[in-house]
Protein backbone atom coordinates (compact mmCIF):
# COMPACT_ATOMS: atom_id res chain seq x y z
CA UNK A 1 0.00 0.00 0.00
CA UNK A 2 1.21 3.35 -0.61
CA UNK A 3 1.86 6.12 1.65
CA UNK A 4 -0.63 9.29 2.11
CA UNK A 5 2.19 11.05 0.60
CA UNK A 6 2.42 8.99 -2.30
CA UNK A 7 -0.74 9.13 -2.51
CA UNK A 8 -0.79 12.76 -2.78
CA UNK A 9 2.32 12.93 -5.01
CA UNK A 10 0.42 10.48 -7.76
CA UNK A 11 -2.56 12.91 -7.71
CA UNK A 12 -0.95 15.99 -7.94
CA UNK A 13 0.83 14.46 -11.30
CA UNK A 14 -2.78 13.42 -12.65
CA UNK A 15 -4.22 16.68 -11.95
CA UNK A 16 -1.56 18.35 -13.63
CA UNK A 17 -1.88 15.74 -16.61
CA UNK A 18 -5.58 16.50 -16.95
CA UNK A 19 -5.51 20.14 -16.64
CA UNK A 20 -3.04 20.24 -19.60
CA UNK A 21 -5.27 17.59 -21.53
CA UNK A 22 -8.26 19.59 -20.67
CA UNK A 23 -6.95 22.52 -21.99
CA UNK A 24 -5.55 20.82 -25.48
CA UNK A 25 -9.16 19.18 -25.84
CA UNK A 26 -10.86 22.19 -25.15
CA UNK A 27 -8.78 24.46 -27.93
CA UNK A 28 -9.22 21.67 -30.11
CA UNK A 29 -13.13 22.22 -29.90
CA UNK A 30 -14.17 19.00 -28.06
CA UNK A 31 -16.35 18.87 -25.02
CA UNK A 32 -14.87 18.21 -21.71
CA UNK A 33 -17.66 18.47 -19.56
CA UNK A 34 -17.00 15.00 -18.14
CA UNK A 35 -13.05 15.37 -18.26
CA UNK A 36 -13.42 18.35 -15.95
CA UNK A 37 -16.16 16.24 -13.70
CA UNK A 38 -13.70 13.70 -13.39
CA UNK A 39 -10.70 16.54 -12.75
CA UNK A 40 -12.22 17.84 -10.04
CA UNK A 41 -13.03 14.80 -8.42
CA UNK A 42 -9.33 14.00 -8.44
CA UNK A 43 -8.79 18.13 -7.05
CA UNK A 44 -11.15 16.96 -4.29
CA UNK A 45 -9.47 13.86 -3.14
CA UNK A 46 -6.09 15.58 -3.19
CA UNK A 47 -7.69 18.22 -1.06
CA UNK A 48 -9.11 15.37 1.40
CA UNK A 49 -5.47 14.04 1.56
CA UNK A 50 -3.74 16.79 1.66
CA UNK A 51 -5.97 17.86 4.20
CA UNK A 52 -5.25 14.22 6.38
CA UNK A 53 -1.65 14.63 5.83
CA UNK A 54 -1.88 18.07 7.64
CA UNK A 55 -3.38 16.49 10.35
CA UNK A 56 -1.16 14.04 10.92
CA UNK A 57 1.88 15.30 10.08
CA UNK A 58 1.56 19.32 10.59
CA UNK A 59 5.39 19.90 9.68
CA UNK A 60 5.42 17.68 6.68
CA UNK A 61 1.78 19.50 4.84
CA UNK A 62 3.58 22.96 5.93
CA UNK A 63 6.79 21.99 4.38
CA UNK A 64 5.26 20.46 1.24
CA UNK A 65 3.17 23.53 0.36
CA UNK A 66 6.00 25.78 0.86
CA UNK A 67 5.04 27.11 4.26
CA UNK A 68 7.21 28.84 6.07
CA UNK A 69 7.07 30.32 9.89
CA UNK A 70 8.75 32.59 12.01
CA UNK A 71 10.98 32.50 14.35
CA UNK A 72 10.12 33.61 17.30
Amino acid sequence: MSTLQERIATLETRLQDGFARIGEAMESGQEVDHWERVWIGLLREYEALSDELAAAKPEQAEMRLGVRREAA
